[in-house]
């Protein structure tokens, strides 16, 4: 068995498929602490310290995988030697729309969120 190196573009597609995977596992956990106190009829998150914090983590966190997964499909997409490019691709398009709909999602819990009222 090989070892584990990410100059391999078959490696590079597996492992860019599992990070954004995991940046998109990441994103439903902010999503869930987005939406836990959530008002429909103003449309506004409710929060506490706790919850703010856990919610901008998990949104980074969720970037930082998303835009890694993003990379290394994008850089293993076209190559001659990888026998995986739908791996390839699947990481990159995974990785944009995680990508985009973190950013949306942490726009709207910064500008429409308001603190909890003790």
């Amino acid at each position: 068995m090989a070892n584990f190196s990410l100059r391999r573009y078959d490696t590079q597609a597996r492992f860019g498929l599992l990070l954004s995977l995991l940046a998109a596992l990441c994103m439903a956990v902010m999503a869930v602490g987005i939406f836990q106190h959530f008002n429909r009829s103003d449309w506004t998150p409710y929060y506490g310290q706790t919850r703010k914090l856990g919610v901008l983590a998990s949104g980074m966190l969720s970037l930082l995988l998303a835009a890694c997964g993003f990379g290394l499909g994008l850089n293993s997409a076209g190559q001659r030697r990888n026998d995986k490019p739908t791996l390839s691709w699947l990481g990159f398009f995974l990785g944009a729309g995680v990508l985009c709909l973190t950013v949306i999602l942490l726009i709207f819990f910064l500008k429409q969120g308001q603190p909890m009222g003790r």
